[in-house]
Order: C-alpha cells, then sequence, then structure tokens
C-alpha cells in the first residue's frame, strides 16, 4: 500500500512540470505557478512562483521572475529570483539580475548587473530609518 502512495505522490509532482522541448520556438509570455524547463528558445517572459530550468540548448531572449532558477543555456534578458539563481558551467547571461542568492560556477559566462536583495536587512533598515 505504501508504494501505490508513493507512486501517486510522484506522478503528480511530474505532472507539475511544464516543458519546452528542443527544437520548440516560443513567442509570448508564459506564467505559470509550477515548475517549468526549457530546452527550446523562449521570445518573452516567463513568471512562475516555482523553479526554472534553462537546458544547455536552451535559449532565452526576455525576462524571467520566479522562486529559483538554474541555467545552463543562454538568457539575454533581466531576471528576478525571490530566491537562488545558478549559473553552470556553460551557461551565458546578458542583462540585469536581482536575486537573494547567487551561485556562478567556473565557465560561466555573466555580463550585466546584479542587486542582492536580503529580504531581513531590508526589514531591518525600514526599521533602523524610522
Amino acid at each position: 500500500m505504501a508504494d501505490k502512495k508513493q507512486i501517486v505522490n510522484l506522478d503528480q509532482v511530474a505532472s507539475n512540470i511544464n516543458r519546452i522541448c528542443e527544437n520548440t520556438k516560443i513567442t509570448g509570455i508564459i506564467e505559470t505557478s509550477g515548475d517549468i524547463r526549457i530546452d527550446g528558445i523562449l521570445e518573452g517572459s516567463v513568471t512562475s512562483t516555482g523553479r526554472v530550468v534553462i537546458g544547455s540548448k536552451g535559449k532565452i531572449k526576455g525576462d524571467l521572475h520566479c522562486a529559483q532558477i538554474d541555467v545552463s543555456g543562454k538568457i539575454r534578458g533581466n531576471i528576478i529570483a525571490t530566491d537562488v539563481l545558478m549559473l553552470k558551467e556553460k551557461s551565458v547571461l546578458i542583462g540585469e539580475i536581482t536575486v537573494q542568492k547567487l551561485i556562478i560556477e567556473s565557465g560561466a559566462t555573466f555580463n550585466g548587473i546584479c542587486k542582492m536583495s536580503n529580504p531581513e536587512n531590508e526589514n531591518n533598515n525600514e526599521h533602523s530609518s524610522k
């Protein structure tokens, strides 16, 4: 019985992941409350309350607003990540980013401006300035 419950839970998790496959090009706006993986090309923006993964063949020309983002491909645009942005070894990012945490692996390329946000410090600064 326990095995059946685990399988159902795994199916529910898998069904919440959106995917744009390699050899697919989308132009427009994507909004999701789930996770999304992009291995194709997107010209537009992504807004997600979850995690965005850009595969090694993935290319985005547009803005991203999400909780977490892992980049192995290429992005030309601005990013707001409320949690963490990870630039993997061969990733390329050109644009402005606002993140709470930033991880850049050796071999990644980042050209742009970075603003680190920390909700705890922002709250302390608000109280201390009053």
